[in-house]
């Protein structure tokens, strides 16, 4: 259900204000009909902005604060809280992994495999102390592609136990095959770094740059 828009955003929720019990589901079922739908609209705006429309998508799941803000002559019905703004720096998160779909681990955990997913990275965001573990939805298409959610995640479990000679070798060969995967070259740049500054401490969290 959308909720308000934030300059060029927009947010939207489910589970208010009466009980979804399938809400994360929802949430990412209308996400993927967004992303179904760009090719139409951008073969229908393309020659009037000339520009391509790319879209971010961030879903978090959670409790929240849901009700009315503002005076009687002007108010909105809408969430508020830390799940909300955890949801914000995940959308914005997707510039950073160059991909269009992103969720948290709290939302994956509660949609019983019902979709195909393939772990990031583990991230802290600006003002959210605790890590927050990052998937990427992947339409089913994608995921047949050179075995892309098990060869990434499989580089991942080596980076994450610092065993970055491994990582570098399995991330090698899937850019060989998907040169333009943003989430590998990533994740890539990151054991460069490792490799290049041993003498450092190691931590796998990683750092989001910004909103």
């Amino acid at each position: 259900v959308p909720v308000n828009y934030i300059g060029d955003e927009l947010m939207a929720m489910w589970g208010a204000p009466e009980e979804v019990p399938n809400h994360a589901e929802l949430a990412c079922r209308a996400a993927y009909e967004i992303l179904e739908r760009l090719p139409e609209i951008n073969k229908r705006w393309r020659p009037v902005v000339n520009d391509e429309t790319v879209v971010g998508i961030g879903i978090n799941s959670g409790p929240a604060r849901v009700g009315d803000t503002g005076a009687g002559h002007k108010f909105n019905y809408g969430p508020l809280g830390g799940n909300v703004n955890l949801a914000s720096r995940v959308q914005g998160a997707t510039k950073y992994l160059k991909t269009r779909l992103l969720i948290t681990g709290s939302t994956w955990d509660r949609l019983n495999g019902r979709f195909h997913a393939r772990r990031l990275c583990q991230v802290r965001v600006i003002n959210i102390n605790e890590p927050v573990q990052l998937y990427e939805l992947l339409p089913e298409a994608q995921r047949r592609v050179n075995g892309l959610k098990e060869r990434y995640e499989a580089a991942l479990q080596h980076f994450e136990k610092q065993q970055l000679p491994q990582a570098a070798a399995v991330l090698g060969d899937l850019l060989v095959d998907d040169p333009h995967d943003g989430p590998s070259l990533l994740l890539m740049s990151r054991v460069v770094d490792g490799l290049l500054h041993r003498d450092e401490a190691f931590d796998p969290v990683w750092e989001l740059p910004g909103k």
